[in-house]
């Protein structure tokens, strides 16, 4: 028997309260008016209007979720360290400037120097001044962060393919890559 497939009526639903919209009648006084009112009737648009968003918030959510939990059970490594090491072993020379990987990654210029303060720490990254320009900030891939993202990228693979790329078709993965480069 093939496993129940989630409507995107019911992706959107389970995932209502997590995603920022309030699930209905859930903190409110019957009878309640004012403001209220309008908020109701915000939430309610916001529920008739946004759920393929909110399923696909839902979906993202859970694969991520999943991605991390198992990149830290089985590599000790968090997703967003496996993200950073990708994206230094992807450049020729397996360096950027910081200001290139936060780019690449979406993250503020504090969230990455964090980050990167952190993976230095453990090995897996040198930060070195910037050869052209000695404000900027230059990140290299060390031996020890490509040993730990090929350690990590097999299992990594497996749990996409489970979670996601496994679970579609041919035509339904040529149909989302066409949805997704639209999108971008």
């Amino acid at each position: 028997m093939a496993p129940h497939r989630r409507t995107v009526k019911e992706l959107a639903g389970a995932s209502t309260g997590r995603a920022g919209v309030m699930p209905k009648n859930q903190g409110r006084e019957p009878g309640h008016t004012g403001p209220t009112t309008d908020l109701d009737a915000t939430i309610a648009r916001l529920h008739r209007e946004t759920p393929l968003w909110q399923a696909f918030l839902s979906v993202h959510r859970h694969i991520v979720e999943r991605l991390a939990e198992q990149m830290l059970t089985d590599h000790r490594l968090p997703l967003d360290w496996f993200d950073v090491l990708v994206h230094l072993a992807d450049v020729p020379g397996r360096r950027l400037r910081q200001r290139e990987l936060r780019d690449r990654l979406l993250l503020s210029e504090s969230g990455v120097s964090r980050l990167l303060v952190r993976m230095a720490e453990a090995g897996f990254l040198e930060r070195t001044p910037a050869d052209d320009d000695r404000r900027g900030v230059a990140v290299a891939l060390t031996d020890q962060g490509a040993a730990a993202l090929v350690a990590a990228t097999g299992s990594h693979l497996e749990l996409v393919a489970g979670l996601f790329t496994g679970k579609l078709d041919a035509t339904e993965v040529v149909a989302l890559q066409h949805i997704l480069a639209k999108l971008a």
